[in-house]
C-alpha cells in the first residue's frame, strides 16, 4: 500500500523544493499500462512498494519526475 496520496506535498529525503504527488504507480493495479510502468520503474530504481509522479515549480516552469517511495518524505 502506498504511503502517500495524490495531492500530498513531499520532499526528497536529501532535500528538494516542495513537490505535489500527482500520480501513484503500484504493482497492485488492474490497469495493464500501470503494471508496465511499475515494472519499468522497478528496473530503473529497484524494488519499491510504490513510485510517485511528482510535480513542482522551479525557475519559472513546472518540473515533473518519478521517485521511489524510499526517496521521499
Amino acid at each position: 500500500m502506498a504511503q502517500f496520496n495524490k495531492g500530498d506535498i513531499v520532499n526528497l529525503k536529501s532535500g528538494s523544493p516542495d513537490m505535489t504527488v500527482i500520480s501513484i504507480i503500484t504493482n497492485s493495479s488492474d490497469d495493464a499500462n500501470i503494471e508496465m510502468a511499475y515494472e519499468a520503474y522497478k528496473t530503473k530504481f529497484g524494488e519499491s512498494d510504490a513510485f510517485y509522479v511528482c510535480k513542482w515549480f522551479s525557475n519559472g516552469s513546472f518540473k515533473e519526475e518519478v521517485f521511489p517511495e524510499e526517496a521521499i518524505e
